[in-house]
């Protein structure tokens, strides 16, 4: 299927840069050519193709077959914590509430907190099968590979400590990496907003987590090729992370990790149906530099593995991360684009969002409702309420989203390629 739907957004995208021949020739007429082409290639023909690709991906995937564990194997469950005394208490109540029959053991790992976050787990109750690691403040990586060491289960969940489970989090989560096939090294779960209704700035977000991130996971998952298994929430064969060396110490961790798991041959995928709620950051400001710590993380990834060059790696995984390529472009024709957008509109010219209002909006409107009916369906199965969402912020989330972190974005990626000093 991947193959096919590969055929097919490559045909669509022949077909569109046929359509969108006489546009640049107009747009040209009032920027010249070159950037007439790099804003129609990077706003509306690689976005439409993306679009296309994804839609049939989703529309004619193949459901596997569904097989059966006999038992729960044991896990254990790496909680790297700094500064989180506001948090780690719900997060370790979301744990004991799990309906898994295998035995969970929790090694909590603070790096260094200075905030009463140490002093307030010491003086908890924790129970036996709750382990408390002190180290120095060192850096996330640090305190998973400390926390690695003394991991003696076959399966490693990682979860953040603001990370909220839901109680199936982990059954489903176990079921999904255990039941796949043999190269599999790790499941990403599903994560949703647990701040949504904070402010618009979260209730963007909201969007973003269940329609943007879940459907990318969707499509990658259905291939094998999990580009990120988030360190929020993700479960790992525990041979294979101490394999590789576990984490490294840089930016994007989780992402770097990842791409090092698929370089090596194996596979990873998408539980669906294992939620998590995550807090997401609440101030522009303070979404921007998460962006742009996850633009550097893909800089990173792409630095640190061998992934072009990998032998070992699918064709499939190596096409879904030559697509990360175009992200940088994507994001700097953006900022082009809108302003010179509204220029040319108060002046009463609508050349500039012509075809991408015929074209890309509603094919991205489309790929949205199908997500959206695929995720209310997943919901349904494990009696899952289905969320309340601003529709203004839906509308704000299609139009101007990937346009106001941009800038973040970029910053990320012109950091990553110059080495920049590295700030959390």
């Amino acid at each position: 299927m991947f193959f096919i739907s590969l055929i097919i957004a490559l045909l669509c995208l022949i077909c569109s840069i046929c359509i969108n021949i006489n546009w640049i020739a107009d747009i040209s007429c009032y920027l010249g050519y070159f950037l007439a082409i790099y804003l129609v290639t990077f706003v509306a023909i690689i976005p439409g193709f993306n679009y296309i690709f994804n839609l049939i991906s989703l529309l004619f995937h193949k459901k596997g077959k569904k097989s059966c564990t006999k038992k729960d194997d044991d896990v254990t469950i790496l909680i790297p914590v700094y500064n989180a005394k506001q948090s780690i208490q719900e997060t370790l109540d979301s744990i004991k509430k799990q309906k898994y029959c295998g035995k969970i053991y929790v090694k909590i790992i603070d790096d260094g907190s200075t905030d009463g976050t140490l002093e307030l787990l010491k003086s908890m109750n924790l129970d036996s099968n709750m382990t408390l690691i002190e180290t120095k403040h060192q850096g996330k990586a640090n305190a998973l590979n400390k926390g690695l060491q003394t991991v003696c289960t076959d399966y490693t969940i990682t979860i953040d400590s603001d990370t909220i489970l839901h109680p199936l989090a982990i059954r489903n989560i176990m079921k999904t990496l255990i039941n796949s096939n043999k190269k599999t090294a790790a499941t990403a779960g599903c994560l949703f907003v647990k701040n949504a209704k904070k402010n618009f700035i979260t209730k963007l977000q909201e969007w973003d987590y269940t329609l943007g991130i879940f459907g990318v996971k969707l499509v990658q998952g259905n291939y094998n090729s999990t580009l990120v298994a988030q360190g929020a929430f993700s479960a790992y064969k525990t041979k294979l992370l101490k394999e590789i060396g576990g984490w490294q110490n840089c930016v994007g961790e989780d992402i770097v990790l990842t791409w090092k798991l698929l370089s090596k041959g194996y596979e990873t995928n998408f539980a669906k149906n294992a939620i998590a709620y995550t807090v997401v950051p609440e101030k522009y400001r303070a979404l921007g530099k998460q962006r742009k710590r996850w633009a550097r993380g893909m800089i990173e990834a792409f630095k640190k593995n061998k992934t072009f060059t990998s032998k070992k790696m699918s064709l499939k995984s190596k096409c879904l991360i030559f697509f990360n390529i175009f992200f940088p472009f994507i994001d700097l024709a953006l900022l082009i684009f809108v302003p010179l957008s509204l220029i040319f509109l108060a002046f009463g010219n609508p050349l500039l969002l012509g075809w991408i209002s015929l074209l890309v909006i509603p094919l991205g409107l489309l790929l949205c409702l199908l997500i959206e009916i695929k995720r209310k369906n997943m919901l349904k199965e494990i009696d899952c309420k289905l969320e309340r969402r601003s529709i203004l912020a839906f509308i704000a989330y299609i139009l101007i989203y990937a346009f106001i972190l941009a800038p973040y974005c970029l910053m990320g990626y012109i950091s990553e390629c110059i080495n920049l000093k590295k700030k959390w």
